[in-house]
Parts: C-alpha cells; sequence; structure tokens
C-alpha cells in the first residue's frame, strides 16, 4: 500500500472523528435547548453549570485563568506567525497552514458573533444568583455560543486536519480547548450548551475552510505574490500485476 494512500486514509479517518465529535456536540445541544428559554434550576444545563461553578479551587483558578488568557493571543498570534515563518523559510506547508488558520479563526469568529445577536442569551452570572465569577473583562452582553471555546476549537480541529499523522500536535491542542471551554464555565461566563455550541463553530468552521482550501490557498499565493506550488501525480502498474502506487511530486 501507497504512503499516500495511507495519508489519503489517515485524513478520511480524522475527518470521520472529527465529525462524529460535531454530531454528538450538535445532540447535546439540543438535549439542553430549554434552557435557552428560563434558566430553571432543575434544568440539566444549569445543573452542570452549578456543579462546575462551584468547584473552585486555588489550583483550578490558577490554571484556568492561563488559558483563557491565551485563547485570543493564540489565535492571533498562530496563523501570523506560521504564515509569515512559511513564507521566510519558503516553507509551503507551514505558510499554508497559517493560511488556513487565519480563515477559520475569521470565519468562527463571525458565526459566533451573528449567533450572538441573534440568539441573545444572558450570561449566567446575570441570569442565576450566587454565581462565583472572574474574567468578567472578557464577556460581552450575550452567552450563547462560547466565543473562546469556538477559537480554540477552530485552531484544535484545524491542526488535526493538516496534521493528523502528528497526535503530539493535535491532542495538546484539544486538551487546550477542552480547558478553555470548562474555564469559562467554571468563571461563570458560560452555561455547558454556550461551550458545546462554540466548540461546534469552531470544529464546523475549520471542516468547511478545509473543505475549500484548493479555492483558498491559490488566492492567497496570488494575493501575495508568491508561486504556488504545482503537484504532478501519476499511477503506475507494475509488470508483475503488482498494486498500484501513487506517486505525488511538489515543486
Amino acid at each position: 500500500m501507497s504512503d499516500s494512500f495511507v495519508r489519503y486514509l489517515n485524513l478520511q479517518q480524522s475527518r470521520l472523528r472529527i465529525l462524529s465529535l460535531c454530531t454528538a456536540a450538535l445532540q447535546l445541544l439540543v438535549l439542553f435547548s430549554p434552557a435557552f428559554s428560563q434558566p430553571d434550576p432543575s434544568n440539566l444545563d444549569v445543573r452542570l453549570f452549578r456543579s462546575i461553578n462551584n468547584s473552585q479551587s486555588q489550583f483550578k483558578s490558577s490554571l484556568l485563568g492561563v488559558t483563557d488568557n491565551s485563547v485570543w493571543p493564540i489565535a492571533v498570534a498562530t496563523p501570523i506567525s506560521l504564515t509569515i515563518y512559511g513564507l521566510l523559510s519558503d516553507r509551503d506547508e507551514t505558510f499554508e497552514s497559517g493560511v488556513l488558520l487565519g480563515c477559520t479563526e475569521v470565519l468562527e469568529y463571525s458565526v459566533s458573533s451573528l449567533l450572538k445577536v441573534g440568539v441573545r442569551r444572558g450570561r449566567p452570572y446575570k441570569a442565576l444568583a450566587h454565581v462565583n465569577t472572574g474574567h468578567l473583562d472578557s464577556a460581552d452582553p450575550y452567552s450563547f455560543p462560547s466565543g473562546h471555546t469556538a477559537g480554540a476549537f477552530a485552531i484544535a480541529t484545524m491542526l488535526a486536519l493538516r496534521y493528523s499523522k502528528n497526535p503530539e500536535v493535535y491532542i495538546p491542542a484539544f486538551v487546550w480547548a477542552g480547558l478553555v471551554g470548562y474555564g469559562r464555565i467554571y468563571f461563570g461566563l458560560h452555561y455547558p450548551s454556550d461551550v458545546l455550541g462554540g466548540a461546534l463553530v469552531g470544529a464546523g468552521s475549520s471542516l468547511l475552510v478545509y473543505k475549500y482550501k484548493d479555492e483558498i490557498l491559490p488566492m492567497a499565493y496570488k494575493l501575495l505574490g508568491k508561486k504556488e506550488p504545482r503537484n504532478v501525480s501519476a499511477i503506475v502498474l507494475p509488470y508483475g500485476g503488482g498494486t498500484f502506487v501513487n506517486v505525488a511530486v511538489k515543486f
């Protein structure tokens, strides 16, 4: 079996895993949907919120404070630094990763902002009594979806798509994204369904941008005046009747 075919299979498996996670998140979001109308204390969304928000500790506050504060600097710096480094070092893969990450962040931020204005769900610390709060300076008026979570999961998902053979890259990214989402509930800023919605928006934005990468990347190369690499593929059938070998050359 050729290396290119193995890479293709790994990519498809990664996409299926991400789509499964998105589907599960959407199902849970539907389950929690009654909380959008009234924050009923008996509602599962509110009960989960209380469970997490009441589990305060100095260690959690310190750790989650770091992850929470890191989201927007990472969301801005990562695509810019990858794009510039790829340009200066002539590393096309790195350059393309930076471009796709940048497009993903713009998309998820736009979708999250539109949903916030459309849904207009109030923050839990305003709707509920006796809520432990923190990082209130990072909160806009509306709660759904969690923009921090969307940004973090957009980065983690794109890294998983771009570097599916390198779990040491995307697994820590998903752990970080999970901590970001947990922290938004811990600090009283979001309900669990807000976080699930944000994860879905972030992952979905990455999948959509990645799906149209063949249209996005040529425009980025043209815009920055960089010569686009070309792929030449060939299928070879050995005389002995062996398996097909797919050969791809980029130059």
